[in-house]
């Protein structure tokens, strides 16, 4: 304490006729100079009591966090905890501000985020591949024979004037990816719509549920070529019609998987959309990885049925069987493949996916020059 100021407290007193000895005026003065502290409980109490107040606020949303965690104990205790949380701020009129801005940005109102059994979405599996035949007489006196060829006819011609409606959908990795689509090519008469939805997967149709939400798009204006770039996140356990838990990686947790993906590409069956279904590449975490590889595994007979569908492996361009690499070499240099999560595609690897698509775009529509 710099106790060498003026005594400027000292006059005031003494205007009023009061005298002050030095000793009265330097407690006074430590007094006013002394930090105010508030009781260590008491400051306490009330940081609770205002995280208290936040949560009730916000109940809503801790409800929806809560739900999108992988299915399992933890989920169960965080759910109770959660619901019985949004009850207290339902009774107290405390959830209503959320509800509010809930609704003012239409949050819900998106097909995908409504809670939608898989087997409601409805689906078409026509698709008919007409062959060219062709016969040929030879010239050397022996019987003639008919031979059977499948000819490739472009579905239209794409230019400036009609350009080609691409969607690229998926989770996260489905961003860089539509980018990369969008920009790649600049000469190309594309236009693209991105699709990306952070976290998602088809393993967890109640956090958001893609057959239901591509059934819509389909519904609304059928774009011509699909890209899909998703399974990063369905490494999890899921939920079947039936409300049982379906164990990560078994045998009904394959069936269950297998038939979501099914559903989810014969929903563009049955005329001239063009669906790319992406690989997953090798995953830097052991666990993970060993889950992608059953995934692609599963999607690989899945995709093969389709004629429709064209898949775009990805995985050797990776690592492949000498395993996840974060740098890898294309053309002769090498490019930083992955981000530092381990998982995601950097923006060079999703231009080097992209390019693959395009040289599958090519076989199926002809491109103007």
């Amino acid at each position: 304490m710099d106790r060498s100021d003026p005594l400027e407290r000292a006059t005031r007193p003494r205007q009023r006729g009061e005298t002050w000895t030095d000793e009265q005026f330097v407690a006074a003065r430590e007094a006013d100079l002394s930090e105010r502290t508030a009781a260590i409980s008491s400051a306490v109490m009330a940081a609770l009591s205002c995280l208290l107040l936040a949560a009730l606020l916000t109940s809503g949303k801790i409800v929806e966090i809560a739900q999108r965690q992988e299915f399992g104990e933890a989920r169960d205790r965080q759910l109770a905890v959660a619901e019985g949380l949004d009850r207290v701020a339902n009774f107290l009129s405390l959830n209503r501000p959320y509800d509010t801005i809930r609704s003012i940005r239409g949050a819900g109102e998106d097909v995908g985020e409504r809670v939608d059994t898989i087997e409601e979405v409805a689906v078409s599996t026509s698709t008919t591949v007409t062959p060219t035949t062709s016969s040929e007489a030879p010239n050397d006196g022996t019987t003639s024979t008919t031979t059977t060829t499948i000819v490739a006819v472009p579905l239209r011609t794409v230019g400036v004037e009609r350009p080609l409606t691409v969607l690229v959908a998926g989770d996260s990795q489905a961003e860089y990816l539509g980018q990369a689509v969008t920009t790649e090519h600049p000469g190309w008469a594309l236009e693209v719509d991105i699709d990306d939805r952070i976290s998602t997967s088809l393993a967890r149709p109640d956090y958001f549920n893609w057959p239901a939400h591509l059934a819509s798009v389909a519904a609304d204006a059928t774009p011509e070529a699909v890209v899909l770039f998703i399974g990063a996140n369905d490494h999890q356990d899921m939920v079947d019609s039936t409300g049982e838990r379906l164990v990560e990686g078994t045998l009904p947790w394959q069936a269950e998987w297998t038939h979501r993906l099914e559903l989810t590409l014969d929903l563009f069956a049955g005329g001239d959309t063009r669906v790319f279904w992406v690989t997953q590449p090798p995953m830097r975490d052991g666990d993970l990885d060993e889950g992608m590889e059953l995934i692609n595994s599963l999607a690989q007979p899945v995709v093969a049925a389709r004629e429709f569908v064209t898949a775009v492996d990805i995985w050797e361009l990776f690592g492949g069987t000498d395993g996840y690499q974060d740098r890898v070499t294309r053309d002769g240099e090498s490019i930083d493949a992955r981000v530092s999560d381990g998982v995601h595609l950097t923006r060079s690897a999703a231009s080097w996916v992209a390019d693959l698509v395009f040289e599958e775009m090519s076989e199926e529509w002809d491109f103007e020059s």
